[in-house]
């Protein structure tokens, strides 16, 4: 049965319909008895990887620091950027629209209440292998190798006729 789903997202990711995962269910649906309920993530578009990028950067983060373990630095770093870390989430997981901008916020203030931390690192892991960024660095160093300022070369001309 593993199989058939993992061989059902692979073909997902394939046609481009992106990935649903299993996320917490609202209030009203626990009380209704449904512990879960499945959110197709969208393969993100470049803006939303420019607005997941940006919220990134304006982290504080000491990845030396934390691999070191310390508890208080771990806590430190997690006071100072868990809404960050949630929101980054948050964009990855809705579209480019003009009301998925709005809910935002509030899925991002969702997800930092109701998911575990491994939940929130799992769909994280999700949504970065979605957005493929290595296709923008690729895009990055081709560009970076143009010249753009070289004079080109018009089809050589021809001495004498």
């Amino acid at each position: 049965m593993r199989g058939k789903r993992i061989e059902a997202h692979a073909a997902d990711a394939l046609l481009d319909r992106g990935l649903t995962v299993n996320l917490p269910a609202p209030w009203l649906l626990r009380k209704l008895g449904k512990k879960t309920f499945r959110y197709g993530v969208p393969f993100p578009k470049g803006q939303t990887l420019c607005r997941m990028a940006a919220i990134f950067c304006r982290m504080d983060l000491d990845l030396k620091e934390l691999k070191a373990g310390d508890l208080g630095a771990t806590l430190e770093c997690i006071a100072r950027n868990g809404k960050r870390v949630s929101r980054v989430i948050a964009e990855g997981m809705v579209g480019d629209s003009l009301l998925a901008r709005i809910l935002v916020r509030p899925l991002a203030w969702y997800v930092r209440c109701h998911m575990t931390m491994k939940g929130m690192a799992e769909l994280a892991q999700v949504i970065l292998l979605l957005s493929s960024p290595e296709a923008f660095m690729n895009t990055i160093s081709s560009l970076a190798t143009m010249n753009l300022m070289a004079p080109t070369e018009s089809q050589p001309t021809r001495k004498g006729s």
